[in-house]
């Protein structure tokens, strides 16, 4: 049995000062290792608005692999793209949506749905503006290495 709870944990401030970013390893109680991205700003009433991805260690090359490929296209900003991921147990699908925004610059938009126990589907998506993406690309590849090395 796994020790259950944060294992490596990384945090990333925007450059505009409206969200913070964490990039947490955490171990289930079955000794699987998992990557939860979360996105935190405040709202217009003082509290924080969170969302969540989760990248489990089995999914996690498709994810990287394809998460590189749409901060290639958000880092070019020279089209939009889009590219959606299921993974093999078919409860979860990942999107990357590279978008125009209304300045004139290119955002990632990484998105989740996951099947819940109910069976139906949660849907969670996290927003990187240009001036952030490096910084969350060094974040999330320290958090890939860390699970790569264990």
């Amino acid at each position: 049995m796994g020790k259950r709870g944060e294992l490596f944990t990384e945090k990333l401030f925007s450059e505009n000062g409206s969200k913070t970013y964490f990039f947490n390893v955490k171990e289930n109680r079955f000794g699987d290792y998992f990557l939860n991205i979360v996105e935190s700003s405040k709202n217009d009433n003082g509290r924080f608005d969170r969302y969540s991805i989760i990248v489990f260690e089995e999914d996690l090359d498709l994810f990287v692999s394809d998460f590189r490929k749409a901060a290639t296209a958000a880092k070019e900003m020279d089209s939009e793209y889009m590219k959606e991921l299921r993974t093999g147990s078919g409860k979860r699908v990942y999107t990357f949506h590279v978008k125009k925004s209304s300045r004139g610059d290119f955002n990632l938009i990484i998105g989740e749905s996951r099947s819940n126990y109910s069976g139906s589907f949660q849907n969670e998506s996290i927003k990187v503006f240009t001036e952030d993406l490096e910084k969350f690309l060094e974040n999330f590849e320290k958090s890939v290495a860390f699970i790569e090395s264990k």
